[in-house]
C-alpha cells in the first residue's frame, strides 16, 4: 500500500474525492453516449436530456430555483468572471454614460479579487467591504462601503480560508436597498449548507463541481430570472447565449449528481462533520492551550478549522504531517506557492507573524472518527517537536 492510499486526507476545502455514484454516472459519456447537445441527431438529444436534468438537479439543490437560471461553466473562478464582468458590461451596454461602482468584500476569493482590478483599470470603482476580527462582513460594513452609482456587490458566501459563513441575506438586502445587484461566490458553500437564492436574495451565485464531491473542470453560475448579462466568451450560442463552447457532459452530468447526493445527505452529515471538527479543536487545545481557533465564536462551515499555533509556521506543520501521511495546508489552495500572508487573515486583523503560524484543516464526507482522533495526536507531537528544536 503506497504512501496515497494510506493518507488522511483533510484538505477538503481545496477539493474533494469524488462521489462513486458521480464517477458511475460520467462515465457512459465517455464512450456509448458521447453525442454533442448541440446537435439534432439522436446522440445529441440523449447528451442534452442528460445535460438538462443535471441542470434540474442542480436547480433543486437551490430551493428549486427555475433550471433555465442555472448556466453551466468551466470552473467556479469562470463563473465568478460572468457575474462580476457580465453584469458590469450589460450596465455599461444599457447606460454608456452611467459611473458605475461595485464593492467586493477584502476576503473574497482572488477570482473575485483579481475580476475586480480587471474592471477597475476599465474605469470602473471599486470599494472593499471590511470584515471583522471573526471574518464576518456585517452589513454596517458593507453600508459603509456603498454609494449611490454602485450597481454590484459580491460577498462570499463562506471563506475558504477560515469557513466563517456571511450573513448573506442581510447583505443582499443593504444591496438591493441601494439598487445594486448581490451576487455571492458560493464555491466553499454549496453542497455543505442550504442556500436559497430567493429567499435570501441572492441574485448571481457561482459554484464549482469539485468543492461538493463532483469532478474538476466544470462549475456553474445562477442568475435570476429577468437579470441581464453580457457573455464574456466568443463563440457559439451554448447555454441560451450567455456561455459559448462545447458542453462538458460527463463533467455536467457527474456534477448533477455529486450536487443531488450532496443534498439528500446535508443533514446529517453536516452534523456528524462539524462534531468531527469540533473534536479535532478540543483534543488540541486542550493539549496545546495557546493555539488559538479563528472564527470559533462565529456561524462556520461545518467541516473548516483554522488554527493559529504560536512558535511554528504553517509550512513546516504542513510539511511535517505530509511526512506522516496527513493532508492539511497552510492557507488557500489557490496561493499555496506564494509566501506573502493571508490576505484573509490579515483583514481580520491577524499579524504577518499570526499568518504565518496559521494551518487550515477541513473535514468532509469520508473524514472518520480515527482519522481525527490520528490527526490531532500527530499535529500536537510534530508542534512539540517544531517547537522543542526551535524550527517553527
Amino acid at each position: 500500500m503506497d504512501n496515497q492510499e494510506r493518507q488522511i486526507y483533510l484538505d477538503y476545502a481545496a477539493t474533494a474525492p469524488m462521489w462513486p455514484e458521480a464517477v458511475d454516472a460520467m462515465l457512459p459519456f465517455f464512450t456509448e453516449r458521447f453525442g454533442n447537445p448541440s446537435g439534432v441527431c439522436k446522440a445529441a438529444q440523449d447528451a442534452r436530456k442528460s445535460v438538462e436534468t443535471a441542470r434540474q438537479m442542480i436547480a433543486k439543490a437551490l430551493g428549486d430555483v427555475p433550471p433555465e437560471t442555472i448556466y453551466f461553466t468551466g470552473c467556479g473562478t469562470e463563473s465568478d468572471n460572468m457575474a462580476l464582468t457580465g453584469y458590469v458590461n450589460a450596465v455599461r451596454s444599457a447606460e454608456p454614460e452611467k459611473p458605475i461602482h461595485i464593492v467586493v468584500g477584502q476576503i473574497e476569493h482572488p477570482a473575485v479579487l483579481e475580476t475586480a482590478q480587471s474592471l477597475k483599470k476599465q474605469g470602473v470603482a471599486v470599494s472593499y467591504a471590511k470584515p471583522d476580527a471573526d471574518g464576518v462582513i456585517t452589513p454596517e460594513s458593507l453600508k459603509a462601503a456603498m454609494r449611490p452609482d454602485t450597481v454590484l456587490v459580491s460577498i462570499m458566501y463562506a471563506n475558504n480560508v477560515v469557513g466563517t459563513v456571511q450573513p448573506v441575506k442581510e447583505l443582499a438586502a443593504v444591496s438591493h436597498a441601494y439598487g445594486a445587484v448581490f451576487h455571492t461566490d458560493a464555491v466553499q458553500a454549496f453542497g455543505h449548507v442550504p442556500i436559497d437564492p430567493a429567499a435570501e436574495g441572492i441574485d448571481l451565485l457561482s459554484a464549482s463541481g469539485h468543492k461538493f464531491g463532483g469532478p474538476k473542470g466544470v462549475g456553474f453560475l445562477y442568475a435570476r430570472e429577468g437579470l441581464k448579462l453580457t457573455p464574456i466568451l466568443n463563440g457559439g450560442g451554448q447555454e441560451r447565449h450567455l456561455r459559448a463552447g462545447t458542453l462538458n457532459v460527463p463533467g455536467i452530468v457527474g456534477m448533477g449528481e455529486a450536487a443531488r447526493l450532496c443534498t439528500a445527505s446535508m443533514e446529517t452529515s453536516s452534523v456528524r462533520i462539524a462534531e468531527l471538527r469540533d473534536l479535532l479543536e478540543q483534543r488540541v487545545t486542550s493539549k496545546l492551550p495557546d493555539v488559538t481557533v479563528n472564527a470559533k465564536s462565529v456561524r462556520r462551515l461545518p467541516g473548516h478549522s483554522s488554527l493559529t499555533i504560536p512558535g511554528v509556521t504553517g509550512e513546516n506543520v504542513v510539511l511535517m504531517l505530509n511526512l506522516r501521511g496527513i493532508c492539511v495546508a497552510a492557507g488557500s489552495a489557490c496561493t499555496s506557492g506564494e509566501t506573502k500572508p493571508s490576505h484573509v487573515l490579515l483583514a481580520m486583523g491577524r499579524s504577518e507573524k499570526e499568518c504565518y503560524a496559521t494551518v487550515r484543516i477541513t473535514l468532509g464526507e469520508r473524514t472518520t472518527r480515527e482519522e481525527i482522533e490520528t490527526a490531532s495526536q500527530a499535529l500536537i507531537e510534530e508542534v512539540t517537536k517544531l517547537r522543542r528544536m526551535n524550527l517553527g
